[in-house]
């Protein structure tokens, strides 16, 4: 027992003395929890500066008849009428068929832009290095043209007399009618086909880049294993590569709905500065009734209807990323 205790006391003078306990810190501060808030704070504090004002007089113009003439010339004319403003706003058919061609047309964009976004990225994956360095520039050139330029391109490309899409389609064809096509005559072909593609074509370069930037994440041993597992590329593409750029994707979608829910520039371009009905989506309706008819209430309203859809679509959005971060926990 002896030299078993006089052992044990030459191992622990060896080994030097104990570490001293770090003392705990306490307080706001205490192991580090609150320190992302206290980091964010301050652009919280800055976005909450910037946008609470504007919103208070969104919220408070909703409530009232507020137009031009009562604004500029008789502000006594201006007086709070409670929810009759949302009354006649919901009330409105139109309202509602510019809402429902909105939710359609961002359907069709999110869905066209997203696939084609992923269908390219694949491909750009695959090509040689100096391709894609080529594919990228000539993108972010694309990306970099402001919208306005872009519908006025697109109206030129497909305008009726000396368009460029109707003479190549005559040149396939051989057809003369096509010639004069005129592709804005029905709204349903001007919007979503022209307006779609004016749309996609600008939203295809972040897509492209973001969804080819997320590719690249995924480890290329899960690509082999699923092969040997005998799995061909579309499901090593469903069971391997989704998951994993799985909160990219979420992210894309979420950023292309806003976007394109709200979209004007476009539209307002390609029928040079003057929408008809048939092409107004909520945007276009937004600009047409607070702008061109002076209805500042009633745009209030249509304001707060749209924040309200797209908040909708984010609730959504924000509980699946939750989803997605408990399950990486």
């Amino acid at each position: 027992m002896s030299v078993t205790t006089d052992e044990t006391v030459i191992r622990s003078e060896a080994a030097g003395p104990a570490p001293a306990e770090k003392p705990q810190r306490r307080g706001f501060f205490a192991a580090g929890l609150h320190i992302p808030y206290a980091m964010i704070l301050p652009a919280v504090i800055a976005m909450v500066g910037m946008l609470a004002y504007p919103l208070y007089r969104l919220f408070d113009l909703s409530f009232q008849n507020v137009n031009r003439y009562a604004y500029l010339v008789n502000p006594a004319l201006a007086k709070y009428i409670g929810f009759d403003g949302y009354t006649k706003v919901l009330g409105d058919s139109e309202f509602w068929d510019v809402v429902l061609r909105s939710i359609y047309f961002t359907v069709e964009l999110v869905a066209a832009s997203m696939v084609l976004g992923m269908l390219f990225a694949l491909l750009l994956n695959r090509v040689s290095p100096w391709v894609r360095i080529v594919c990228i520039t000539v993108m972010m050139f694309v990306w970099a043209i402001p919208a306005l330029v872009t519908g006025t391109v697109f109206r030129w490309l497909f305008a009726s007399n000396g368009g460029v899409v109707d003479y190549l389609w005559f040149l396939v064809t051989g057809d003369e009618s096509v010639k004069h096509y005129d592709w804005f005559a029905d709204p349903t072909v001007g919007l979503y086909v022209v307006g779609g593609a004016v749309i996609v074509w600008g939203a295809l370069p972040f897509l492209v880049i973001g969804l080819y930037a997320a590719l690249t994440q995924v480890p290329k041993e899960l690509m082999e294993a699923a092969k040997l597992d005998g799995a061909n590329a579309f499901q090593a593409f469903r069971h391997v590569t989704v998951p994993v750029i799985k909160p990219f994707l979420m992210i894309s979608t979420a950023l292309s709905f806003i976007w394109d829910f709200q979209v004007f520039a476009q539209i307002f371009s390609l029928r040079n500065t003057s929408p008809e009905p048939g092409y107004w989506t909520i945007g276009t309706f937004l600009y047409e009734k607070g702008i061109v008819a002076s209805k500042y209430s009633d745009s209030s309203v249509i304001s707060i209807a749209m924040i309200l859809l797209m908040l909708a679509v984010l609730v959504f959005y924000i509980r699946q990323m939750l989803k997605i971060g408990a399950q990486d926990r």
